[in-house]
């Protein structure tokens, strides 16, 4: 997924997609709703409690200092009760969060002290906000748009472009003025991808999770969705808010399509990876594919792009590939409908790094387990004091 054609992978123009099928961009498609609402106005409602003597509360929350909100977790009785069966309209359910008590909002510590100590509780909450909802909204987001390899690449490319040095996922890839946002390599990105998380990041960012740790979720979300394995995530990486926190130069971040072994390991060798984790991560173009119109390249590594197993590496070996020069004039290899780039064919070439090929084309188990070591060191790579709790 790294590789500059692979930066490409599932872009489109607007227009009506094939059934096999590029990302639908069309937010009005059936099965798009989010939980708890499409809009601010359907989630977003206001609640007022009033404690008198000896009344308690009745919410137990889940309360987290990293975090701008308070999930709900149960309504246990006391006046959240009373308001439930006096307002069936508004009523408080679990995964409900509490925004704002009498004012105060971004500080949860201050807000459940506003809870404790305050007799009259004026409060704003938004449904269905937790994390178990934001991986339902996913789910459902992959599922009806088919755009899990798109959301791959974008933590590929958010995550990749750290070098040893500098870069990290920060996600400054939005900011139109960033290295990020203007590379060749991640044309479409800001576009599509984008465009597709943009109603689940309207409401889950910033109150729940950032951007970049939004990003690596949608991946790992769209990896186990497509067949993959199952991705430990960890949290707090934490947005750029300006260019001048983007990488230093473009040069030298992601692998080029058309180069050979020796500039894969130029690429990631900085990054910490040697030749399994290597092969084991170029894996992930069991799904996508290449656009003509963006990378110069054209077509899907295999036969079936949103299934995430390890048919790259059995088609890698086993099919006859063809070389040929695409109507672009670029070099590529192809049998039948499926391609594989010059990048792809020197796994075979080097003989560390087809014993690999080898042994997770034998093995689906093994592959996984080596692509999610390698893809979690990749995705929190340059990144500090990540915690396993959102």
């Amino acid at each position: 997924m790294g590789n500059t054609a692979c930066c490409q992978t599932e872009a489109i123009d607007g227009s009506e997609p094939p059934v096999d099928a590029k990302p639908i961009l069309d937010s009005t498609s059936p099965g798009n709703t989010l939980a708890g609402g499409d809009t601010e106005q359907e989630r977003l409602y206001e609640v007022t409690l009033v404690k008198t003597d000896g009344s308690k509360l009745g919410l137990d929350v889940d309360y987290m200092a990293e975090r701008k909100v308070l999930p709900i977790m149960h309504v246990t009785g006391g006046v959240a009760e009373e308001w439930n069966r006096r307002n069936p309209m508004k009523k408080m359910h679990s995964g409900d969060c509490i925004l704002e008590v009498n004012g105060i909002t971004g500080n949860v510590a201050e807000i459940l002290e506003k809870c404790k100590a305050d007799s009259v509780l004026n409060m704003k909450l938004c449904r269905c906000l937790t994390y178990e909802y934001l991986l339902e909204d996913l789910e459902k987001l992959i599922r009806h748009k088919n755009c899990g390899p798109i959301l791959i690449r974008l933590s590929w490319h958010d995550a990749g472009v750290f070098n040893g040095v500098d870069g990290c996922p920060n996600a400054a890839m939005r900011l139109k003025d960033s290295a990020e946002h203007k590379m060749d390599a991640n044309a479409g990105l800001p576009q599509i991808a984008l465009s597709l998380l943009g109603p689940i990041a309207a409401k889950y960012v910033p109150r729940l999770i950032s951007h970049a740790d939004l990003w690596v979720v949608a991946a790992n979300v769209a990896i186990k969705t497509m067949g993959g394995p199952t991705i430990t995530t960890r949290y707090g990486r934490v947005d750029a808010l300006s260019a001048s926190e983007s990488a230093s130069s473009a040069s030298g971040r992601l692998p080029e399509a058309d180069k050979d072994e020796h500039h894969l390991r130029s690429i990631f060798h900085p990054k910490g990876f040697e030749d399994k984790e290597i092969v084991a991560l170029c894996g992930a173009h069991s799904v996508g594919s290449c656009h003509l119109e963006r990378s110069g390249y054209d077509g899907a590594w295999t036969d079936n792009k949103l299934k995430f197993d390890n048919s790259y590496f059995k088609d890698l070996l086993h099919k006859q590939w063809q070389e040929e020069t695409n109507s672009k004039g670029k070099k590529q290899f192809r049998c039948g409908s499926a391609m594989m780039l010059p990048s792809d064919m020197a796994l075979l070439k080097d003989p560390s790094l087809k014993r690999y090929v080898l042994e997770f084309a034998e093995d689906e188990n093994l592959w996984f387990s080596e692509f999610g070591k390698a893809w979690i060191r990749l995705q929190e790579a340059g990144c500090q004091e990540l915690r396993d709790i959102l």
